[in-house]
């Protein structure tokens, strides 16, 4: 009977653990590798994008979806950006954000070439549909006190599509 009452929580934690392992991703958009391509540049006090560079391809990313979290393995100096859904989108769109960071990172800004503290990405996201999405991307250069010319900031609309296929059009 001691036994019984000591086997009955711990039956009880398995089948409620068990019972999440069932669930499936309740947002539209896909995981797995994204192309970025620039659409508007909104500010590149780096350097980095110019108005050639907007509509050909910027980076990639693996983006990874857990319940509510989403993660993604971006290619930027091979850094990972950890986010969530966003609540209070309609239906049919799926919002989301991204934050990650990578500290003593060598690179470029300005034509100098920089060891910056910290590079910090911020992305926005609202799905398209499930190969595609778009928003807001922010790359902030955050320098060594001895290289203060190499702050900058980088804010540009992307899009991000998964295998070539970007959302159909209606007709």
């Amino acid at each position: 009977m001691a036994a019984t009452r000591l086997f009955r929580p711990l039956l009880m934690s398995a089948l409620a653990l068990a019972s999440g392992l069932g669930c499936t991703n309740a947002y539209l958009q896909n995981e797995g590798p994204f192309v970025f391509t620039a659409t508007e540049v909104i500010r590149d006090d780096c350097g980095l994008l110019s108005a050639s560079s907007v509509q050909d391809s910027w980076d990639t990313g693996e983006l990874i979806i857990t319940g509510d979290v989403v993660r993604m393995n971006y290619e930027l100096l091979d850094m990972q950006l950890v986010g969530a859904f966003l609540e209070g989108g309609s239906l049919d769109e799926d919002g989301f954000m991204l934050d990650g960071s990578v500290s003593n990172a060598p690179l470029s800004a300005k034509g100098t070439q920089c060891t910056v503290d910290q590079v910090a990405v911020h992305l926005e996201a609202t799905t398209q549909c499930a190969t595609q999405f778009d928003g807001v991307l922010r790359v902030r250069y955050e320098p060594r006190v001895e290289q203060p010319e190499c702050a900058c900031q980088v804010w540009m609309r992307y899009q991000a599509v998964q295998n070539s296929q970007p959302c159909k059009l209606a007709p």
